[in-house]
């Protein structure tokens, strides 16, 4: 057999096997396709997970489209609260107690959905989001997940 002719079924072969392996690859047979059940669970699934139910105390710096913000955040069990003074007391799982004033501009959710500062009781699980405005740090939002363990701040802010 002549050079050429082993170059050219050599070449062929290679071929062959290249267009194979890349028909191989795009086909889906070899990744197992996502169940209904498994898409359901990642949309039910809140965006912090876990974390967002563990989180005592922290101090961030965050880039945002304003530029670099510092926040602080703070969980707990409301031990005190004054509708009309718009104050609120929590204690922290850690024992520390902490008083923040709202503003009017402070945002309320309870259970996800928008609320009033009214609407947050004694006894509720608080997330509350401060952010420093350049003067100060001001109660940006305050997260009410409702009614938390009773007598146990502890195992309220670990709560899954």
């Amino acid at each position: 057999m002549k050079w050429y002719w082993k170059t050219t079924i050599a070449l062929a072969l290679v071929g062959t096997i290249a267009m194979a392996a890349a028909a191989f690859g795009q086909s889906d047979s070899g990744s197992p396709t996502p169940t209904a059940t498994t898409s359901a669970q990642a949309q039910a699934r809140p965006r912090l997970g876990r974390l967002g139910n563990r989180i005592v105390h922290g101090d961030l710096t965050l880039n945002t489209r304003k530029g670099i913000v510092t926040a602080k955040i703070d969980g707990g069990t409301v031990t005190a609260v004054d509708a009309n003074a718009r104050t609120l007391t929590i204690k922290r799982a850690d024992g520390q107690s902490v008083s923040f004033t709202a503003t009017d501009a402070t945002r309320v959710r309870k259970d996800g959905q928008k609320a009033a500062f009214s609407d947050i009781a004694k006894g509720d699980l608080v997330q509350v989001i401060q952010i420093d405005r350049g003067d100060g740090f001001v109660v940006a939002l305050i997260r009410d997940r409702g009614a938390g363990i009773a007598g146990n701040s502890a195992a309220a802010a670990g709560a899954l």
